[in-house]
């Protein structure tokens, strides 16, 4: 199976505990998911833009699996996500884009992608494409779509703070796609009219998209989906007491395990018990290069 991973690098520089640390973050928790499930015969092939001086320091975790592929990976003097991220204990309180990376440029590497391939697309920043830029991947390509939105719902004003906003035309980015994941929040501030989550749902999975991922954070996720006529509802709820030590990524973890079971034509009630489970658990890791091989012991789905 080929996989498109779509999505910006960042360096994050946290503030946490009145000190602060530098660390790699963005798609590469979403590369980190796929790894995790991933049986081996898999080629993934992330598409970003990255400075020299961070090219072997962001991929270094990954660089021993075979399946990651880097033929879409253009190193070139173009800036790198760089966000400050302010944590009061073990809470994000506030994020500030210090530079933002430069729009990804799908089509320049389209004639290089096999026709069949699937897409994982991750809003890192909001602003890796354009709707023009979907429309062309369903149109070129007969893989199915996994998108999650992020931060497509949050601008950046002239200090570098984000800001919710609502998406007029979102109804058109949805029906592009298989599968859509937001959280709660960001569930809310994407549309005008304000709907609730069964509302938005609906009204997605009317707009085109098969299946709509709502995450949770502590309380799971609920995945929305046409089956039979009906619309279904599925919730997911994590393991108890667990112990959190760091939950940066888990987003992430949850879209890359449920699209990965998800393009292997799994049920859908499979692919959310296994992303809620894996995605889970990562917040018991606490350093990101341990995360691949702490979390395969939980893999199921084979």
């Amino acid at each position: 199976m080929k996989i498109v991973i779509i999505g910006h690098p960042c360096l994050d520089i946290i503030h946490k505990n009145e000190q602060e640390l530098l660390s790699y973050g963005g798609i590469i928790y979403s590369i980190i998911g796929f790894l995790t499930v991933s049986t081996g015969e898999d080629e993934f092939f992330p598409v970003f833009q990255i400075q020299d001086e961070h090219y072997n320091k962001y991929l270094e975790i990954v660089n021993t699996f075979k399946q990651i592929k880097k033929d879409f990976i253009i190193q070139n003097n173009s800036p790198i996500n760089t966000v400050h991220l302010f944590f009061e204990g073990e809470t994000l309180n506030f994020e500030c884009y210090q530079s933002r990376a430069e729009k990804i440029q799908v089509d320049l590497i389209a004639k290089s992608i096999q026709p069949d391939s699937h897409f994982y697309i991750n809003m890192i920043s909001g602003f890796e494409l354009e709707l023009h830029d979907l429309e062309f991947i369903r149109k070129n390509f007969n893989g199915k779509i996994y998108f999650d939105f992020h931060t497509l719902t949050r601008g950046i004003n002239e200090e570098g703070k984000r800001f919710y906003r609502p998406i007029e035309n979102w109804r058109n980015w949805v029906s592009n796609c298989d599968v859509i994941q937001l959280n709660e929040l960001e569930m809310q501030n994407l549309s005008p009219e304000k709907l609730n989550e069964e509302e938005f749902a609906h009204e997605a999975i009317k707009a085109g998209c098969k299946v709509v991922n709502i995450t949770k954070g502590s309380k799971g996720a609920t995945s929305y989906f046409f089956e039979n006529d009906i619309i279904k509802v599925l919730n997911q709820y994590p393991e108890q007491n667990l112990i959190l030590k760091n939950n940066i990524g888990c987003g992430d973890i949850f879209g890359a395990v449920f699209s990965y079971n998800y393009f292997r034509n799994e049920k859908i009630e499979t692919c959310l018990k296994e992303a809620v489970k894996i995605s889970s658990r990562r917040i018991e890791i606490e350093k990101i290069e341990n995360i691949i091989d702490n979390l395969k012991q939980f893999v199921n789905v084979k």
